[in-house]
């Protein structure tokens, strides 16, 4: 699984519940700040060993790789590695993405170039890119498998300042319907989970989000006005959902994109 290393994020989520029902757990994570957006909050290398001491403890085999998910000789380099201790790839969440500051923030008409690829790469490209490198793998080893990809209510309706992220979740979408229509031949399942607002370090670090909204009362006045089950989302919420779309109770869906928004997105 990718994006696994930031505390209180999705991918970290996500690792914990694999790891505690029994699955051996290999976290792929940059673990480390975007040069040019030093402000964008990702994991450092301690929370990604911190994250296999935690996952070890499950018994699970972990096997942990820093590579950015961008980068097709560092994904590639990344599933060899893990193929070799783990064995063959053949349930993938692919977590890793986002946008934040210095990392496509702002009106349309201003956002940098190369920010607005940025989140296009991490985003869209990286999930691809490993897609494509664990489901070659499982065909090479003719085994089946299913991929989860993480894309967002932002991918199904316009939020102002976020258009690079709705751009790149939305192209998320057809990719993960794509992928399920020409892998589904293969044995190999394809959908993705459309978070809404959740209570993670990226969104809503040390209250950033909530102070966002003008506070508390803010916070609470949107949560009433948006968001029907009255409350953000935990990284655990989306973790449970990822975690049956990998699991063989979810083996008749294939090309979905889940909602898990508490009600605020509904298409």
């Amino acid at each position: 699984m990718t994006g696994a290393a930031r505390p209180r994020g999705i991918g970290r989520a996500t690792a914990v519940a694999l790891a505690s029902g029994g699955a051996d757990v290999a976290c792929l994570d940059i673990a480390r700040p975007y040069d040019d957006a030093p402000f964008h909050g990702t994991g450092s290398g301690s929370d990604l060993e911190s994250l296999a001491a935690e996952l070890t403890a499950f018994g699970a085999r972990v096997a942990t790789v820093q590579a950015d998910v961008s980068d097709e000789a560092a994904v590639e380099a990344a599933v060899d590695r893990v193929t070799e201790e783990l064995g063959t790839v053949t349930l993938v969440a692919n977590v890793a993405g986002g946008s934040g500051p210095g990392f496509g923030i702002g009106p349309l008409l201003t956002v940098p170039v190369e920010e607005f690829r940025r989140v296009l790469d991490v985003n869209v490209v990286g999930t691809w890119l490993v897609s494509k490198a664990c489901a070659n793998r499982m065909v090479a080893a003719g085994v089946g498998g299913r991929i989860c990809n993480v894309s967002s209510q932002a991918g199904k309706r316009a939020f102002p300042l976020l258009g690079a992220y709705c751009a790149a979740k939305a192209g998320v979408i057809l990719l993960t319907q794509t992928m399920a229509a020409e892998l589904g031949a293969l044995g190999i399942a394809v959908n993705a989970v459309c978070p809404g607002t959740v209570d993670t370090d990226l969104v809503n670090r040390d209250a950033m989000f909530e102070n966002l909204m003008g506070g508390p009362e803010g916070l609470a006045a949107y949560i009433a006005r948006e968001i029907p089950l009255g409350r953000l989302q935990s990284a655990a919420e989306i973790a449970s959902a990822i975690c049956w779309l990998l699991s063989e109770s979810a083996r008749g869906v294939t090309g979905e994109a889940l909602n898990v928004s508490a009600g605020q997105t509904m298409v």
